[in-house]
């Protein structure tokens, strides 16, 4: 289904497309504060503090990334990113939720496939054959849905991403969305994906690490750490923005927020880098592995410092509640459809009870029980540090399933509610005793207007639900 926009926003739009345009084709050359203030002029601020601070700090990163970029990936940047996703795109997506009642994600997280030639330890992709794959027609007609509601901005993951045979049919079909790939780089270093991701200009890869070389060998396998530093260099010389993803892990995690290893993949050409604790889930979940309490307040308050600091774009998946306003799941921001075509809140939110190949995103997005229960819980804590239904406030999980009657993806999704219940309620109240004084003394004022806010509308839905 496709919607259209008022007439008196397409003439405002009409306006502001040319300056946007010629804003980003001088971004390199002009001061940032003259590109912060014309941005909030055409966009407006950001409901969340944090969430403007680092609005911001995305502009000033594109003046550097403008500065090496190839033609074809500033062109998709500006057009399919910049006015497609973030000006008419928002336009559109407003008007669909004024339609329909609830908030249209801003991106779609989609694994195509669940297959990888490596076999990391504690990976949540599980064993799986080529026959698994999303079929090309399903994958193909959830991005055009997705786009006619106003999305034009896809996360691929996976498995690995890059071994999907029509990866590139995907990204060339759809040249005016805007792909951000998580891999590993086993393709990207030895193929013509670099040369292929140069043409279409459309594509960011984001390479997974571990650390430098002896940690990332240990985790995927020796020899893996010079993979990846090739297919930097081969996407820095190819004018291809891309960056890192950390998995930070009990052993990892302080070494992953040093300035050495922030400076040296910045060096080697990352203009992003995103941070992932590791969840117990997937083949072989190890508890073990979760960073402690501890580590995860010292992440939050280190990406805040490197962030920054740094010339690069730092972001964490745990730790950025406070700039988006807690958990992104279940189509409040963002969904996650796996190889299956199940509908899942999360990546890490291994359950569902919609599918791509018998409904339309739009019904998901309407339907769907677990969605609808996950939103009227959302945010599960005034304490936007604590943003995961899963690890920080786990009963929101549990109840969630057991309201909606969701079924889980995978047989290996039962450990985290069963087996390792016990862990993660106790790192629960663990981590609350570190990060509730943080956010009473820091965030707490900041954020109580915003905060009252949802939930004067958690309780309108849950009011318009009861009739």
């Amino acid at each position: 289904m496709h919607y259209t926009i008022p007439t008196s926003t397409k003439v405002k739009l009409a306006f502001t497309k040319p300056i946007v345009n010629g804003l980003f084709k001088v971004l390199p050359y002009i001061p940032e504060k003259t590109v912060i203030n014309t941005m909030k002029k055409l966009c407006g601020e950001n409901n969340y503090p944090a969430g403007q601070e680092f609005i911001e700090k995305i502009f000033c990163t594109l003046r550097k990334v403008f500065r090496r970029a190839n033609t074809n990936c500033k062109r998709a940047i500006i057009q399919n990113m910049i006015i497609n996703e973030g000006v008419v795109g928002q336009k559109k997506r407003n008007a669909v939720r004024d339609e329909l009642g609830f908030d249209i994600p801003v991106l779609l997280v989609i694994s195509p496939t669940q297959r990888c030639p490596l076999r990391c330890y504690g990976c949540y992709a599980a064993e799986h054959s080529k026959d698994s794959d999303l079929s090309f027609e399903a994958f193909d007609r959830l991005i055009t849905q997705a786009k006619g509601m106003g999305i034009h901005f896809f996360v691929i993951s996976g498995g690995e991403p890059y071994i999907y045979d029509r990866i590139f049919e995907i990204f060339e079909k759809h040249s005016d969305a805007y792909f951000q790939t998580y891999t590993s780089a086993v393709t990207l270093a030895e193929k013509d994906h670099v040369e292929k991701i140069a043409k279409l200009g459309n594509v960011l890869p984001c390479i997974s690490i571990e650390g430098f070389e002896e940690q990332t060998d240990r985790r995927r396998g020796k020899g893996h750490f010079k993979r990846v530093e090739k297919a930097m260099a081969k996407l820095k010389a190819a004018g291809v923005p891309f960056g890192f993803s950390a998995t930070a892990t009990r052993e990892n995690n302080d070494m992953l927020l040093s300035d050495e290893l922030v400076d040296y993949y910045s060096g080697l050409g990352c203009d992003v880098g995103y941070y992932f604790q590791y969840m117990p889930i997937g083949r072989e979940p190890a508890f073990e592995l979760v960073p402690t309490p501890e580590q995860r307040m010292l992440r939050f308050e280190r990406i805040l410092q490197l962030r920054r600091e740094k010339p690069i774009l730092l972001a964490d998946f745990w730790c950025d509640g406070p700039l988006v306003g807690g958990c992104l799941a279940g189509g409040r921001r963002y969904l996650h459809v796996n190889n299956k075509g199940d509908a899942e809140p999360c990546v890490f939110a291994q359950a569902s009870d919609m599918n791509i190949y018998e409904s339309s995103l739009l019904e998901i997005l309407r339907d769907s029980k677990l969605f609808r229960a996950i939103r009227r819980k959302q945010p599960y804590s005034d304490n936007l540090l604590r943003p995961c239904m899963i690890i920080d406030v786990p009963e929101c999980w549990r109840e969630a399933i057991a309201e909606s009657g969701a079924k889980l993806s995978y047989a290996t999704a039962d450990k985290i509610a069963k087996d390792l219940k016990e862990n993660i309620d106790h790192f629960s109240k663990e981590y609350a005793k570190l990060a509730d004084p943080v956010w009473n003394e820091k965030y707490e004022k900041l954020y109580r207007k915003e905060n009252d806010y949802v939930h004067s509308m958690r309780k309108k839905f849950a009011d318009d639900s009861r009739e």
